[in-house]
């Protein structure tokens, strides 16, 4: 089987009733040099039996792999391992491939220079049931600016569109497959970006304006997102991570974001009855030590108040 240069890369759970409209827009790729691969976190619905239907006729390659039931992240991990392509696209299962994306997104990989130094191709998406992007337009010289300034930007942006930022990008397969996915003991759910986050110390984001990804906003009900709802140990761990790992890696974190790192950490220890000796236990460098033992007592008198 020829290696395809992209990997669409799908996880999912108990979706049978919204995978087809996924299946459909790759269907109408303008470029096929791709593989789908479904990585299905133990679904009891008929994922399975849906998916090997479509194997037979599709014009791409199909590979269903099937895990048993511990939550996206390990889907994710296991499943990284097993992309062929040498770029990497995630596509949610409630979501749609725009019909030029995966065209855009090669032709993009190829115009760069020095392409080694990035890690993904960034875009935006679009969503349906508003008629509008899921942030507004990057500026022109978006790929100029500092890592901190693309960081804001990308928030005020996607802030300004009302979705905080919903983009997809195609990322290089190798890096998601060799730096490691820090999932914590006891939790089946972390916002993938403490990976991604980890990438980019070492490497660029490119932006563009192409709208890679259909966003389907009504079927993000039931999402993964509902777990930090009810759950503040995802958060928790975030931060943790941020401070142990992340922020010691890349310098170009400081100030007001080290700042709001913190208090999102305190606030989270507050949620999850975490006392300040736990989490000066779990905090590493002596600036969020310093941080944390001032600015826990505030937010767990904030959480009495606020829950």
């Amino acid at each position: 089987m020829p290696i395809p240069a992209v990997s669409i890369f799908t996880p999912t759970y108990n979706r049978s009733h919204v995978l087809g409209r996924a299946y459909q827009s790759l269907c109408r790729q303008t470029c096929l040099d791709f593989e789908w691969v479904v990585a299905d976190d133990g679904s009891t619905d008929d994922t399975e039996a849906l998916v090997c239907s479509w194997i037979p006729a599709a014009p791409f390659p199909i590979r269903y792999l099937r895990f048993p039931h511990r939550g996206k992240p390990y889907a994710m991990r296991d499943g990284f391992a097993e992309c062929r392509g040498e770029y990497l696209y995630e596509l949610d299962s409630d979501d749609e491939l725009a019909p030029t994306a995966v065209e855009r997104g090669l032709s993009i990989w190829a115009s760069l220079d020095c392409p080694e130094q990035y890690h993904d191709v960034n875009g935006w998406g679009w969503v349906p049931e508003t008629g509008r992007p899921t942030g507004l337009p990057f500026p022109e010289n978006m790929n100029c600016f500092s890592k901190r300034r693309q960081r804001h930007l990308c928030f005020k942006l996607g802030k300004g569109a009302g979705l905080c930022g919903e983009q997809r990008s195609f990322r290089r397969t190798a890096h998601c497959q060799s730096y490691p996915f820090p999932i914590p003991d006891g939790l089946t759910f972390i916002p993938e970006n403490v990976l991604w986050n980890r990438i980019y110390c070492d490497y660029k984001r490119f932006y563009t304006n192409d709208r890679f990804m259909i966003y389907h906003q009504a079927e993000q009900a039931d999402s993964l997102l509902a777990n930090t709802r009810r759950d503040a140990r995802p958060a928790y761990h975030y931060y943790i991570y941020h401070f142990n790992e992340i922020f010691p890696h890349d310098k170009s974190f400081h100030g007001k974001e080290y700042l709001l790192a913190a208090a999102g950490l305190c606030y989270a220890a507050a949620r999850c009855g975490y006392s300040v000796s736990h989490l000066l236990r779990d905090v590493r460098p002596w600036p969020a030590k310093a941080l944390c033992t001032l600015g826990w007592p505030v937010m767990a008198l904030y959480h009495i108040f606020r829950p």
